[in-house]
This record gives structure tokens, sequence and C-alpha cells, in this order.
């Protein structure tokens, strides 16, 4: 703990720059008093005084068994004042004998007990001795007299640090703090302390050193990573401290706000602090990354991706960039732009999963599969456990017409999860669109729609398999839920269509088949049907 830094100059006073301090017991054996110490001479006081100033000068020189002699001269003539103690003591302890040196050090106590130097240097004694406890009795005695020693306050911490009472030590931390705010070094202590232990008021330690500082940026950075979330009152009241503004991480104070404000939903306050971040630094990479993000769950994949832009110019080696970028314009439906993003992602981070993953459905959106199958297949292979993945491959496998590969993943996403609706509905949608065991994709389809029965694709396909069945009433009626969940699926549209000739309702599957063909105006299947049976 931070006791070693606290008190260096303590132990090496006591120890007088010796390495080579035995260890001794915690409780040490008390020596018996020297019977010379009650005799009473009968020799001139003035001779005792000489004895001791000799003993004093000789202390200083180093010579401290000489100085132990002199001082027993000067109790033999009758100065047994508890100063000759208190240094005969000093003497003992430099010559390492420290059983009779604590002996010496509470004899001096005894016989003044108001002299707190006595005390405090008894107390240090223990520390050196690694005798916490003792050392923490003794503190704890001096803090009765003086309770507005921020010192004493500190070195009870340090004390309560050492014998493991965290909740003690930072109290006393503090204390020490509170009585005397020069002492900033007792709060460092404290945070250090709380960092490692990882105690539940790091945060609030934090913010009391920065309040004590508050234009260093190490002590803000230190209180936005450690602030757990939940209060934005509290960042805002440090928004409006002056002396915070002039902090070098002031902005970030910014991004916090921003980001509780993300975590409640509340995008439209997260933009306002994340333009305020940009605006004291416009490279910040947390708030370039975060606006764009809030642009994109805005809807505003216009300036999520300008946004995303401007990170990868400042930041042309940060994944993060491209993927924000890439994902406004798939987002956007700009799917070979998208494309030509993530390549550029991909060359500098080749084995990422996201990236591969990404790239594999930009390039099935675009229709382009073979390169689709590249793509999800790497990033499955770099995840072998992602779900996300496998589904992609999957349906890319059935658009490359590999349909033995794509039947296993289904078959293994579903033993791997029994309630996956995805896996059962695309599985049954591949089979009936290649008329393949269409009582078994019926089975597969209605276990999609009992697990999610309200989802427009498991719903048409469902109806889809039934209309493959012959049994178009049952197809209208699936297909017709289908389209009140969603009706700008071009290919619901059309299915619905079809139903509705089989049931020889023409002029209004005219009217689906319309729509349809405006969603996908490149349809030329589509474009034959309608001319068709409108030249019926």
């Amino acid at each position: 703990m931070y006791l070693k830094y606290y008190l260096a100059i303590i132990a090496l006073f006591l120890v007088n720059c010796s390495s080579n301090i035995p260890e001794l017991p915690l409780k040490p054996q008390e020596v018996s008093p020297l019977n010379e110490t009650n005799k009473v001479s009968s020799k001139d006081s003035f001779e005792g005084v000489q004895f001791f100033m000799d003993g004093m000068m000789f202390f200083e020189q180093g010579d401290y068994a000489r100085a132990i002699l002199e001082f027993q001269e000067a109790i033999e003539v009758g100065s047994n004042s508890a100063e000759v103690i208190f240094n005969m003591s000093e003497a003992y302890w430099m010559l390492q004998k420290y059983d009779k040196s604590i002996f010496y050090a509470k004899r001096a106590i005894e016989l003044d007990g108001n002299a707190k130097d006595y005390t405090i240097s008894l107390g240090k004694k223990y520390i050196a001795l690694n005798n916490y406890e003792s050392a923490l009795d003794i503190f704890n005695k001096i803090i009765q007299i003086d309770p507005n020693n921020a010192d004493i306050l500190f070195i009870i911490g340090d004390l309560k640090a050492e014998l493991n009472d965290i909740d003690g030590a930072l109290l006393y931390y503090q204390e020490a703090y509170n009585k005397n705010n020069e002492l900033v070094l007792a709060l460092e202590v404290a945070v250090q302390l709380a960092y490692n232990s990882k105690h539940r008021d790091l945060s609030k330690l934090f913010k009391k050193l920065l309040l004590a500082d508050p234009s260093n940026s190490e002590y803000l950075r230190g209180y936005l990573e450690s602030f757990d979330g939940g209060n934005i009152d509290e960042l805002l009241e440090l928004l409006s401290i002056k002396s915070i503004q002039a902090n070098p991480f002031y902005n970030n104070l910014y991004n916090q706000i921003a980001l509780e404000y993300i975590r409640l939903g509340r995008f439209d306050f997260a933009e306002e602090y994340l333009k305020k971040s940009l605006s004291k630094k416009d490279n910040d990479r947390f708030a370039l990354y975060y606006l764009s993000l809030v642009y994109r769950d805005l809807g505003r994949n216009d300036l999520a991706l300008e946004i995303s832009k401007k990170h990868i110019s400042y930041y042309p080696n940060d994944k993060e960039g491209y993927m924000n970028s890439s994902l406004s314009l798939i987002s956007l439906q700009r799917y070979s732009e998208a494309i030509e993003e993530l390549k550029i992602a991909v060359s500098l981070f080749p084995d990422d999963f996201e990236i591969n993953y990404f790239l594999g459905l930009a390039s099935y959106s675009n229709k382009s599969f073979e390169d689709a199958e590249i793509f999800y297949a790497k990033s499955l292979l770099i995840d072998q456990n992602s779900i996300a993945a496998m589904h992609g491959l999957a349906m890319t496998y059935d658009q490359n017409e590999k349909w033995n590969k794509s039947d296993e993943l289904y078959t293994k996403l579903i033993s791997i999860n029994d309630k996956d609706a995805q896996a059962y509905n695309n599985f049954a949608y591949s089979l009936v669109e290649r008329d393949e065991d269409l009582d078994y994709a019926l089975a597969l389809a209605k276990k999609a729609v009992l697990i999610n029965p309200n989802i427009s694709a498991y719903l048409d396909t469902i109806g889809w398999i039934y209309y493959k069945l012959s049994d178009f009433a049952k197809a209208k009626e699936y297909i017709g839920k289908a389209l009140i969940y969603d009706d700008t699926s071009s290919v619901i549209l059309e299915h619905y269509g079809d139903v509705l000739i089989s049931l020889n309702e023409i002029e209004e599957a005219l009217i689906f088949y319309k729509k349809a063909l405006l969603l996908d105006e490149n349809n030329e299947k589509l474009q034959s049907k309608i001319i068709s049976y409108e030249s019926q």
C-alpha cells in the first residue's frame, strides 16, 4: 500500500538507512529496567545535565553505544527525566535493539504523557517493525487527543489499508484531506486504493479529487472512466463549474453526458452534447463515433455518413470509422459504395469478424452472391460459433444453389437452438423454392409461425407452401396476414398476386402485381405477368 511512500522518511530515520533489520515478533519481549534508573545519586544535578549533553553529542556523531553510557550516567546522578529516557530509546533503536528501544519509549511516555512526540515515535517504531495493529492503537490514542491532525489521520488511513480495512482506510484518507485541503496526496492514495480494490466509491473519490484540482486532466479522465452511469444531473453540475471548463479534458464531460442520454434512448439530447464536444475538439474520436451512431438511430443516415467520413479522414486506420460509414451506406441501399468502403477496411483488418460479415451482407444485398459466400465463409471461419454468420452463409448457399451445404447449416442452427424461428423459416422457404419435400417444409414453417406468429416473412413462407400444395384459401389467409405486418415487400406482394390469380381474382391480382413492380422496377418476370393478365 501507500504506507511505504508516506512513511519512507520515517523508516529511513528509524533504521539509519540499514537494509538488514531482523524481523521481530509483533510484541517484542520487554526488558527489565536497569537498576540504575531507580537509584537517586547525590551528585550535583549539573553533572547529570552534562552527561545528557555529552550523550546527545555522541548520538549526533553516530556513536550510539557511548551515547547510551552517557545517558545512563545522567540517570545515575539523578537526571531520570522523560527526555533522557526517550533519547536512550532512540539510541537503542539505532543499534537495532528494538525490544529495549520500545521499552524505554514506553517508560518515557509514562513519565511525560503530554509529550506527543514520544507517542508518535513509538507508533512509528511499530510501523517500522510491521506491527501495524500496535501502531494503529498508538495513533488512535493520539487522534483522540488531537482530532484535527491531518498527518495522523493520513497515517491511520495507511495502517488500515495495510490491515485490509479498505472502508476504514478510505474514510481516514478523506478525513485527512477534509482537515487539510493541501493534503491532496491523501485523496490520490485513496483513489489508488479504491481502484486496486474495485471499491464502489471510486467514482465519488475521483470526483472529490477533481474538485480539489479542477484543471487536472487525469483527475477528470479518471472520474469519467469510473463513472458508473445513471446520474446525469451530477455531470451537468460539474459542467457548470467554471474552473473545470479550463480542464484540457473538458469536452469529454460532454461525451459522457451524451453517452448517458444514449443509454436512456434520448438521442436528440445525445446529439446536442456530442456536437458541443466536437465544437471544443473537432477530431474527438469518441464524439465522431457516437454521433454517427446517434444519427443512424435517428434514421438520418446521410448525416451519419457525413460524420463517419470525417472520422475516417482523421483516423484512417480506425476500423470503427469504416464500419459506421459502410453501415450508413447499407441503410441507404448504396451497396456498391458500402462494399468499396469495407474492402478498404478489410485490407487493414483482414481477420476482423465484423468487417468480413458485413462485406458478406453488403455483397448479398447487392446480389453479388459469389462474393457474399466468400466473405460470409471467412467470417464464420473467424468466429465458428456465430449464428448470424451461419444464417447469412446458409442463405447465400441457397442463392448459389449449394443446397446440400445450406441444408446442413439450417439443420445445425436448429440443433443449436430449437427456438430459432428464422432457421425453421429459411429452411422451409429454401425447400419450397426448389419444390422439394413440401410436407417437411410445411412442418418447418408451422414451427416458425408458432414461435413468432406476427412476422410477415414467416406468414408469407407458410402461405407460399400452401400455394404450392394448391390450398389457395389457406395461402390467401396467411399471405394476407403477412401484408398486414409488411406491405413494402415486393416478394410478398407478388406472392399474393399469384394466389389471387389462382382464385381467378385477376383484377385484384393486377393491383398487387403493380404495387410489387413499383418496389422492384427491374423485375422482368413480374412485368411479363402484368402484360399477360392485362391482355386477357
